[in-house]
């Protein structure tokens, strides 16, 4: 009599790999940003490493090839596996970003965040006053539309971030855009601390309509200003 192979139901231990592969990542990752493995250490070997996490072997590996591809891990024959510089981790990666933020919330990470968007969405505001069009424009009133109807910092920080990523998106510049991604994690932690610090978290709704009137009317400079002035008063919140 032929034995039918036995099959698992449908859905079962389909995304059990990559579901433990990506927790295994997020684990380890934050341990090295926040400082439980400090840079040159090397990490334990994959016999003890693997036990404490319980992991397998092979779940580690595929870990540490990912963590090694954003810079934080070197693997080297007969010497084990490293952790890298600071120097050298990949900050532009949205995890390696949010881990970082993580483990210095208020720090040094937000401030430079905070300085890096002073630097890019101002102009990326007056872009976008120049190229917007019909579908962008909706974006952005709906971002102000979900501002508005925000009755905890939750959404109120959730609406902020889909205008930002808005106005970047509606520069329609192929190298702007992915920062949407990129700084997409970080930048929620950033809002939700400088909505936290305002007398009230809908405090810069005004400003933000500001920024969506000047889009419209494609008044490159008033968006640039008013960009700029927004983000002035997020630095002195969050100083």
């Amino acid at each position: 009599m032929t034995k039918t192979a036995s099959v698992p139901p449908s859905g079962q231990g389909a995304s059990a790999g990559p579901a433990l592969h990506r927790q295994v990542v997020q684990r380890l990752g934050e341990r090295i940003v926040g400082g439980g493995y400090p840079s040159g250490s090397t990490l334990p070997s994959e016999e003890v490493l693997g036990h404490e996490m319980g992991v397998s072997r092979t779940a580690l590996r595929e870990a540490v090839k990912v963590l090694a591809a954003k810079g934080l891990l070197k693997a080297r024959p007969r010497i084990g596996t490293r952790v890298q510089p600071v120097s050298a981790w990949n900050m532009l990666d949205p995890e390696v970003l949010a881990w970082r933020c993580a483990a210095d919330p208020g720090g040094d990470m937000l401030r430079q965040l905070g300085e890096i968007r002073e630097i890019i969405e101002p102009n990326a505001c007056m872009l976008a006053a120049r190229n917007r069009d019909a579908e962008d424009l909706r974006a952005l009133e709906r971002a102000c539309d979900a501002m508005r109807a925000s009755q905890v910092i939750e959404q109120w920080v959730a609406a902020d971030l889909q205008f930002h990523v808005a106005v970047l998106e509606a520069t329609h510049n192929e190298l702007l855009i992915p920062l949407s991604s990129v700084i997409g994690s970080a930048l929620g932690m950033l809002l939700g601390v400088s909505a936290r610090r305002a007398d009230t978290f809908k405090e810069a709704l005004d400003d933000h309509l500001r920024i969506f009137e000047a889009i419209r009317e494609q008044d490159q400079r008033a968006a640039f200003m008013r960009m700029r002035r927004l983000l002035a008063d997020t630095r002195r919140r969050l100083e």
